[in-house]
C-alpha cells in the first residue's frame, strides 16, 4: 500500500515569526508613548519646565479696621496693613470692617464685613499660573485685569462649599457661598460647577446665578440663572469696591521665590531681645534687634514690627501664648517680599502663681477676730514678686510693685464692713497675671463685746443679753423694744426661711409681714417703696450697690408699727460666692 505524504503542519496556536516581531514592536512603541506622557505629567506636577514660583498677595485693611489673619495655619491674630499673604493663609473681616487682597496678576478681591476667605493656591509659572481662593462665608467682590495685562495662561477660581466659579479676564463679580452676580466678563463668562454635580453652567455678563437649598438636585441648573437685578448695580459695597480698585496702585510683581540661593550673606538680622531660652515672668515680651540695608520689613510671628527710620532698629511687643514654651519666629523681608533671613527664639514662661500674702493685724491668716470697732485696719506682708494685692475683688490702689507690706481699711461707712460676720480674702497677683491662693481672715463686728481672737464655733454662741447692731441715725429716736408679734415675718424667696448660697451679683429677697406693719427696715435702711397694708416686701441685695459682699451676708429684717414699735425681727443669711 502506497503511503501519502502529508504537508507539515504548525502546532496549534503558533504564529509566523514576522507577526510576532510586529506585535512586539507595537507593544514597545506603546510603552514608550506612555512613559513619555507620564514623564511629562510628572515634570508638570513638580513644576519642571514651567518654572513655578510661589507668590504672595498684599492685604489692605481699610480705615484701620479690625481684620484677623491666620498665617501658616496658626491662630487668628489682628492683621497689620500691607501684610503679605501666602497660600494657606486665612483672612477674616469683622462686622463693619472691610479689607482688600491684591494679587500678583493685578486681580483684586474685596471682603465685605463678616467674611472669611482662604488662599488655597497662588503660584506663577512661565507658561501657566493659578490662583484659587476659598470663600468660607460672607461676600466678596472680585475684579480681574484685561487679557493682555498678564502674560501667559492663568486660571482664577473662587470656591465655596456649594459652587466653584472660574473667573475669566476683565471680569467684575460679586460672590457669596450660594450665589454670584456678573457685572462684566470676557467670552462666555464664568464657568460654574455645582458641588456634587458634573454639570457646568456658564454665567455671562449681566447675569446672576443663585443656588437655593436643594437646588443642586434639579436636572437643568440653568433655571437658577437670571438677568441681573437693577438694584444690585446701585449696591454701596459694589460702588466702594470699584472706587478702591481704580484708585489702587497694584505692583507689577509680588513674586516670592524663597529659594536658598537668593540669601545674601551681607544681609543683617540681629536679635537683641529676648535671648534664646530666656524665662519670661510677664504675659508679653519685647522682641527687638537690628536689620541691614537690604531688609525692608521685619515680621514677628506674622506681625509687622516697628522699624525706626534711618537706624534699622526694630521692636515689637508680643503677647505670649498660655504655654510653658513659646516659639518666636523673626523674619527679615526684602522690598519684593522675599524672606532673606530668619531667626527663631524659644522662651519659657514662668506660669507659677505667687505665694499667698500673710495677714498679721488684727489677727493672723485663718483666725476669727471679734470686735466692736466699726473701723478697723487689716494689714500684712506681700510675697516676693507681687505687683498687686486684691481684697474681696478690690485691688489696693496704694500698693506698688516691690512693696513688702500692705494695708486695708475696713469701715462700716465705706460699705466694705458690716455688723455680723465679715470674711476678708486677700490674694497676691504677679507680673504674669497669675493669682495666689487666698489668705482668709474672719472678723465679727458686734456691739459691746470683748475684743480678741475667738475659736471657731464661738462666734455662733448666743449671749443672755440681746445683742443688736447699733441703730442708725434714722432709727435713733424709735423704740428699741422686744418684738410685739414674734414669728409674724416670714421669707419666701429666694428660699423659705433657710440660708441661701448664690453666685449671682443680685438677689431679690421677698417676704410676708403682718397687716399692722407700717414700715420695713433691712440692716437699718427703711424700704421707701413699702406701704402700710401691703402685706409683703422685697429688697435687692446687690454687689454693685455694695449691699452684697463676698462670703456670708446677714440681713436683719425689722418691722415696725405706726408708733414705731418693733413688731418682729428676723435674720436671713445669704452666702455670696462669685
Amino acid at each position: 500500500m502506497r503511503q501519502t505524504r502529508h504537508p507539515r503542519r504548525r502546532r496549534y496556536g503558533a504564529e509566523p515569526k514576522k507577526n510576532v516581531h510586529l506585535r512586539k514592536a507595537i507593544v514597545y512603541g506603546t510603552l514608550v508613548v506612555v512613559v513619555l506622557l507620564l514623564g511629562d505629567k510628572t515634570l508638570d506636577f513638580f513644576g519642571v519646565g514651567n518654572a513655578i514660583r510661589r507668590t504672595a498677595a498684599v492685604l489692605n485693611v481699610e480705615d484701620q479696621g479690625i481684620v484677623n489673619v491666620s498665617v501658616d495655619k496658626g491662630p487668628l491674630k489682628r492683621a497689620e496693613n500691607d501684610l503679605k499673604l501666602y497660600a494657606g493663609d486665612t483672612v477674616v473681616s469683622s462686622p463693619r470692617n472691610f479689607a482688600t487682597v491684591s494679587f500678583y496678576d493685578g486681580s483684586s478681591i474685596r471682603l465685605d464685613e463678616s467674611t472669611q476667605i482662604r488662599l488655597a493656591e497662588s503660584y506663577k509659572g512661565q507658561e501657566t499660573s493659578k490662583l484659587t481662593v476659598e470663600l468660607e462665608e460672607g461676600t466678596v467682590w472680585m475684579a480681574t485685569p484685561t487679557y493682555i495685562a498678564f502674560s501667559g495662561s492663568i486660571t482664577r477660581v473662587i470656591v465655596s462649599p456649594f459652587i466653584s466659579a472660574k473667573i475669566p479676564s476683565q471680569a467684575e463679580v460679586v460672590m457669596s457661598p450660594r450665589s454670584l452676580s456678573v457685572f462684566a466678563a470676557d467670552g462666555l463668562g464664568l464657568e460654574v460647577i455645582i458641588a456634587g454635580s458634573d454639570q457646568i453652567v456658564f454665567v455671562g455678563e449681566g447675569q446672576q446665578f443663585t443656588l437655593p437649598v436643594g437646588g443642586e438636585q434639579v436636572a437643568d441648573l440653568y433655571i437658577h440663572r437670571n438677568p441681573l437685578e437693577p438694584q444690585q448695580l446701585l449696591s454701596e459695597f459694589v460702588e466702594k469696591s470699584r472706587a478702591r480698585y481704580i484708585a489702587a496702585d497694584v505692583p507689577d510683581a509680588l513674586v516670592i521665590t524663597g529659594t536658598e540661593d537668593q540669601l545674601d550673606t551681607d544681609t543683617i538680622l540681629e536679635i537683641e531681645t529676648p535671648t534664646d531660652g530666656a524665662t519670661i515672668d510677664t504675659a508679653t515680651v519685647k522682641v527687638s534687634g537690628r536689620i541691614g540695608g537690604k531688609v525692608d520689613k521685619v515680621r514677628i510671628n506674622g506681625y509687622l514690627a516697628q522699624i525706626e527710620e534711618g537706624t534699622g532698629v526694630f521692636s515689637q511687643e508680643l503677647t505670649l501664648a498660655e504655654e510653658d514654651e513659646v516659639s518666636i519666629t523673626i523674619e527679615a523681608v526684602d522690598d519684593v517680599g522675599i524672606v532673606i533671613a530668619e531667626t527663631i527664639r524659644t522662651v519659657k514662661r514662668n506660669r507659677k502663681p505667687p505665694e499667698p500674702p500673710t495677714i498679721s493685724i488684727p489677727a493672723a491668716d485663718g483666725e476669727i477676730y471679734r470686735t466692736s470697732r466699726s473701723e478697723l485696719e487689716i494689714s500684712g506682708e506681700a510675697p516676693e514678686g507681687a505687683i498687686g494685692i486684691i481684697i474681696n475683688d478690690y485691688r489696693l490702689q496704694l500698693f506698688s510693685p516691690g512693696n513688702t507690706t500692705w494695708s486695708y481699711l475696713a469701715n462700716v461707712k465705706f460699705n466694705n464692713y458690716v455688723f455680723g460676720k465679715n470674711v476678708f480674702e486677700v490674694v497676691a497677683i504677679n507680673r504674669g497675671g497669675y493669682r495666689s491662693e487666698a489668705a482668709k481672715l474672719t472678723i465679727i463686728l458686734e456691739e459691746g463685746v470683748e475684743e480678741g481672737v475667738i475659736t471657731e464655733g464661738e462666734e455662733d454662741t448666743e449671749s443672755s443679753e440681746v445683742r443688736r447692731r447699733p441703730r442708725t441715725v434714722e432709727e435713733s429716736d424709735l423704740p428699741n423694744n422686744l418684738p410685739l408679734m414674734p414669728g409674724s415675718v416670714t421669707i419666701f424667696a429666694p428660699t423659705r426661711g433657710s440660708p441661701y448660697a448664690t453666685a449671682n451679683l443680685e438677689t431679690l429677697i421677698e417676704g410676708n409681714v403682718p397687716p399692722e406693719a407700717a414700715s420695713v427696715w433691712i440692716n437699718g435702711y427703711r424700704l421707701r417703696l413699702f406701704q402700710q397694708g401691703k402685706g409683703f416686701f422685697n429688697y435687692i441685695a446687690s454687689a454693685e450697690m455694695n449691699t452684697l459682699k463676698r462670703g456670708e451676708n446677714i440681713f436683719e429684717i425689722l418691722v415696725r408699727s405706726d408708733e414705731g414699735y418693733i413688731l418682729d425681727t428676723l435674720e436671713y443669711k445669704i452666702t455670696f460666692t462669685p
